[in-house]
């Protein structure tokens, strides 16, 4: 009988886990995609002003800048895919996640993950309104946030697509034969 409530209480405990690694996942690809469009902006700013500079005292600081500058600048601009893919990459990371964790939770835990996964989707609706305000700006930050074109549409569309990984989790966690039902 012990372990039956020890056993409950780790499921409890993933369930949780899930539900704050969706919503973490969520607050880091805002922060990526806005992060990501601030330092895209300044090193548009930047870039042209320091490949520019011209000799200084002994060195050709336009020769250093082509070195370092450029390669840098480039690698900044591909950041709008990048953190697209880095952000798929966290959202299917939770689903396996759940895969990892399966432990064939009791009945009784359905409703305790459907209320955490609604909690899910309406942060994600909250995050979605923001950032969707943000994104429809016309000054700087909203040009730069239309050019990550990937994970503006994943962060907009988000309470749908944490609809579905909250649907796929629920069925990968619940499915299966109960471990106390032939006790």
């Amino acid at each position: 009988m012990r372990s039956l409530i020890e056993s409950k209480k780790g499921n409890i405990g993933i369930i949780i886990l899930f539900a704050v690694l969706l919503v973490v996942t969520l607050f880091i690809g805002f922060i990526m995609v806005v992060g990501s469009s601030i330092i895209n902006w300044t090193f548009d700013i930047a870039a042209p002003e320091l490949t520019d500079l011209g000799v200084i005292g002994d060195t050709n600081m336009t020769d250093v800048a082509s070195y370092t500058i450029t390669p840098l600048n480039t690698l900044v601009q591909s950041t709008t895919w990048l953190t697209g893919v880095l952000y798929m990459m966290m959202l299917v990371g939770s689903i396996g996640i759940a895969v990892v964790f399966r432990t064939s939770p009791n009945k009784w835990l359905i409703g305790f993950y459907l209320g955490i996964s609604l909690l899910v989707i309406i942060t994600a609706m909250f995050i979605s309104n923001v950032y969707e305000d943000f994104y429809d700006d016309t000054d700087d930050l909203g040009t730069r946030l239309k050019e990550h074109t990937l994970l503006s549409y994943m962060i907009l569309y988000s309470p749908a697509i944490f609809s579905i990984i909250v649907f796929i989790t629920g069925i990968i966690l619940f499915s299966g034969i109960q471990e106390d039902q032939y006790l």
